[in-house]
């Protein structure tokens, strides 16, 4: 996935949704529930890991929390710290498509940009 944003939250929020999207169409997505997830790394390639396998255990997990829309609250740079939520329903069967199954978030060729022209990440999911 290489996805980008105005700013290096927006771009992790994109990986965020990027990640979602192979799981299913979040265009059938309700935005019913707000789920809240804290990450944190030693260095931003692990702590965007962290925060997509926040999202990947939400869905893996009781109550199957897929999120529509996510925001970033908090992105704390320096030490490595994001608290986000997200925004959508419990994933059900009879109403959302089963796309491929995210397996787990790879360190693999992982790749962040933030310059003053260019916010990206650059993620490899093993499906």
């Amino acid at each position: 996935m290489n996805l980008g944003g105005d700013n290096l939250s927006e771009a992790f929020e994109q990986a965020a949704l990027g990640m979602l999207a192979y799981i299913t169409d979040l265009q059938c997505v309700e935005p019913v529930k707000t789920e809240q997830i804290e990450a944190e790394g030693h260095d931003l390639e692990s702590l965007l890991y962290h925060f997509l396998d926040e999202f990947l255990f939400l869905f893996s997990s009781e109550p199957f929390f897929i999120a529509k829309k996510v925001r970033i609250l908090k992105f704390d740079k320096e030490n490595f710290r994001i608290t986000a939520e997200g925004v959508g329903e419990t994933f059900n069967l009879s109403k959302h498509t089963q796309g491929t199954e995210v397996k787990a978030i790879t360190y693999s060729n992982m790749q962040i940009y933030d310059s003053i022209d260019k916010h990206e990440c650059y993620v490899i999911v093993d499906i």
